[in-house]
Formats: structure tokens, sequence, C-alpha cells
């Protein structure tokens, strides 16, 4: 099973001056924050996907949640890179 992202390093440079920023966030509390918001919202998706269920849409409903957890796990390791003339932006997800 794959973990989620528990850090994001965010480093901002000038190209001009040689400076940089590097910002390291911690991640996880957002992860644990919104493991919170899924508990307590937790019977308004059961209730959609009973409504759902004649509709034949039950199943993507209830199938939603394990969806967007595996995005969010596959997160681990991306790097994004965007340079302009002047700066750079680098993300990465740890």
């Amino acid at each position: 099973m794959k973990c989620p992202p528990l850090i994001l390093r965010l480093k901002m440079s000038k190209t001009a001056d040689h400076g940089h920023f590097v910002l390291w966030l911690p991640v996880f509390i957002a992860w644990l924050i919104l493991a919170a918001i899924f508990i307590a919202l937790s019977p308004l998706i059961i209730l959609a996907t009973l409504v759902a269920v004649p509709f034949d849409w039950g199943k993507p409903v209830l199938l939603f949640v394990p969806l967007v957890f595996n995005v969010i796990c596959n997160l681990r390791g991306l790097e994004i890179k965007i340079e302009k003339k002047d700066s750079t932006l680098f993300l990465s997800f740890r």
C-alpha cells in the first residue's frame, strides 16, 4: 500500500541575484484534517450512495473515495519545475 506524501518542498529562486528560498511544508497535517472531514461526511456519502442506487450510480459514488485516496497517494515523488526568464519555482512531494 502506498502512503500519501508527508512533506512538500517549495523552492523559489531568482537567477539575477542567485538568491533562493526553500520552504518545507508538513502536508501530513492537511491529511489529518481531510480524514476528520471525511469521517464527519461519511454518513452523507452513504446516504448519497443509497439514493443513487436506483439510477445505477451507487457503485461510482461509493468508489469515489478510494479513487481520491489513490490519487493523493500517487502524488508521492511528484516534482514540478517552472522556469521563467528571471525566476524558478520547484515543488517536490515526499
